[in-house]
């Protein structure tokens, strides 16, 4: 891989693409390209949430922060919070905040 190409993969991934998604862009695969960009000092995204973090991230939804916030405070997208929320059987507000 060459050096522009890992500059826009550090830029596609920190701006919140997958991983799957910037190897599919760039033709590599995804291990290559966690290889080069821990490499390079970039921090890969755990797939999961620990269960610790889950407790916070509801912590700070039902404090009313977004699902997006909660994420980004964490390190993960809100898509993924949403769906760590629901398993540990969080209620969720609607767009306008009240509980579904």
């Amino acid at each position: 891989m060459t050096a522009e190409m890992l500059d826009e993969a550090e830029h596609k991934y920190g701006s919140g693409e997958t991983l799957r998604q910037v190897a599919k862009d760039l033709g590599v695969s995804r291990r290559r390209l966690t290889d080069r960009l821990s490499e390079r000092g970039v921090v890969i995204r755990r797939k999961s949430p620990s269960p610790e973090q889950v407790l916070e991230m509801a912590r700070h939804y039902e404090q009313g922060e977004s699902l997006a916030r909660v994420g980004a405070r964490l390190g993960f997208n809100g898509g993924t919070v949403r769906t760590h929320l629901i398993q540990a059987g969080i209620p969720l507000r609607d767009a306008h905040g009240r509980i579904r």
